[in-house]
């Protein structure tokens, strides 16, 4: 069992059977879903997930605000083919977003290598007279201030077509360190990437374990067109808790610090926690 924890998308394309406790925690959900199926010798599997977050962040943008928003996660894997229909809805915020994502995962010995589509729909990016806004359109003291008024936002349409890769390793022991490099087509220059690390800790035989995670993100003009660095550090530690074969529990700490990138458009340092339940099948 283990967990993703950031933005959500790519990372659920990754859904390698063989050792499903340590390779699919590149799963990079930002809800912190975890990612567990049971009946791993079969060549498909399903899984739904709900949950709740006190703060929706993506790539280090806070954009439901403190009021947090709720999420949804359904998924089906044939093979190595996989398909996510993800979406969270604002709590007491404006937040509304939808991802469909689908990857195809190759191995090649201990390295996998998972090439995808992410299909990101915000319509509250429309919300202005162009049809598009800051990324930290929701929840955030800038609310109000579009991509037309602040000279240093990157802006985004309500649609987004993001190509993907993700490529990592499971030779180590517990740990799974990996790579995420993301394509905005739609918003060009839109490019992110991340460097990742996340590891799987069992505390009583198969049914507790914690999963803690570490990551560096560098925008390459998704978050914002002006400043091409580092956008932030993020870490966190999840516990999860198996109800039966089928269904589990998780909550999480998460925290996000702010670098050049994000400091250009004014979003600081972050901290929020998650919890949910998961089926899988």
């Amino acid at each position: 069992m283990t967990f993703s924890a950031n933005a959500h998308g790519p990372g659920s394309a990754h859904r390698s059977e063989e050792n499903s406790a340590i390779n699919e925690a590149v799963d990079i959900q930002q809800t912190g879903i975890p990612v567990t199926e049971t009946g791993s010798d079969r060549d498909w599997g399903a899984s739904l997930a709900t949950g709740w977050e006190s703060r929706h962040v993506h790539y280090g943008v806070d954009e439901s605000g403190p009021s947090g928003a709720y999420v949804n996660e359904i998924g089906v894997r044939i093979g190595d083919f996989s398909a996510n229909i993800w979406n969270g809805f604002g709590l007491g915020n404006q937040l509304v977003e939808w991802d469909f994502t689908a990857g195809y995962n190759f191995e090649v010995g201990p390295f996998f290598i998972t090439p995808g589509y992410n299909l990101r729909y915000v319509p509250g990016y429309a919300d202005n007279d162009r049809g598009e806004s800051g990324h930290e359109e929701h929840g955030l003291e800038s609310d109000a201030r579009h991509a037309g008024d602040a000279g240093h936002n990157h802006a985004h349409n309500t649609y987004g077509n993001e190509l993907f890769i993700v490529v990592g390793t499971t030779a180590i022991p517990y740990v799974t360190p990996s790579t995420v490099f993301i394509w905005d087509l739609d918003n060009n220059p839109g490019g992110f990437m991340e460097f990742r690390l996340d590891g799987e800790v069992p505390v009583y035989k198969d049914i507790v374990s914690f999963q803690p995670y570490a990551l560096l993100g560098l925008n390459l003009g998704y978050n914002t067109s002006e400043v091409y660095s580092l956008n932030n550090f993020q870490t966190g530690l999840q516990a999860t808790c198996r109800l039966c074969a089928w269904a589990s529990i998780y909550a999480g700490i998460n925290y996000s610090v702010a670098l050049e990138a994000l400091d250009e458009i004014g979003q600081g340092n972050v901290a929020w926690v998650n919890v949910g339940l998961r089926l899988a099948y």
